[in-house]
């Protein structure tokens, strides 16, 4: 089976496990938190991320309230997160050139997303896809990069490698599925640790 047949086969059955697929994180309203919510889940887990945007959105609901923020108070409202101080920083900067150039709306084009503090290859594509099925690309973390390595999809490392190889095995109507089906898939049952077997699927594509 050639590698194109088995990335399609693949994405076939985990949209049969996870019909509807969409992000986790959870407490945003609008574009620009949502973004926000991104870059705060770099490294760490959507649960804790969810644990801190409630209070964060409260108090800063707008790209306008968050450049204003006082910074070390914005440091103690993530202060749960890993790598809070970097993340306040760019998250505030992002705010600020958000509300001069963007009237506090993210822009919808990769290339500008890319331009943001704190915004790299997957933040950008996790963005476009979950909110507009934007097809610019494919968006790669831990759980996508261990899919995709364990059913021989790649042999990168590197995550923007590894969405390239991506890319050039699906349609790119479909790019929008790939992160939110893998991240489901890897996060619940192709666990780093202790893989849930049963639910294993195309347990004879794996590539141990």
């Amino acid at each position: 089976m050639n590698r194109r047949v088995k990335a399609e086969l693949l994405l076939s059955e985990l949209e049969n496990l996870f019909p509807g697929a969409t992000t986790e994180l959870q407490n945003w309203e609008t574009p620009f938190q949502f973004l926000v919510c991104i870059m705060l889940s770099a490294q760490t887990t959507d649960k804790q991320v969810n644990k801190v945007t409630k209070r964060l959105f409260l108090q800063f609901p707008s790209a306008e309230d968050l450049s204003k923020a006082d910074l070390p108070g914005l440091e103690d409202t993530i202060g749960g997160i890993n790598y809070f101080k970097t993340k306040a920083k760019h998250i505030q900067e992002t705010a600020r050139i958000l509300k001069e150039k963007y009237g506090g709306v993210p822009p919808k084009e990769i290339g500008l997303l890319l331009e943001l503090p704190g915004v790299g290859y997957k933040t950008a594509n996790v963005f476009l896809n979950d909110l507009y099925k934007a097809n610019q690309g494919i968006a790669v973390d831990t759980h996508v990069a261990r899919v995709a390595r364990m059913y021989g999809l790649t042999k990168e490392k590197d995550p923007t490698k590894i969405s390239h190889d991506l890319e050039k095995l699906y349609p790119k109507d479909s790019w929008y599925k790939v992160n939110s089906t893998f991240v489901l898939y890897g996060r619940y049952i192709l666990k780093a640790k202790k893989p849930d077997l049963e639910r294993v699927v195309l347990k004879e594509l794996l590539v141990l």
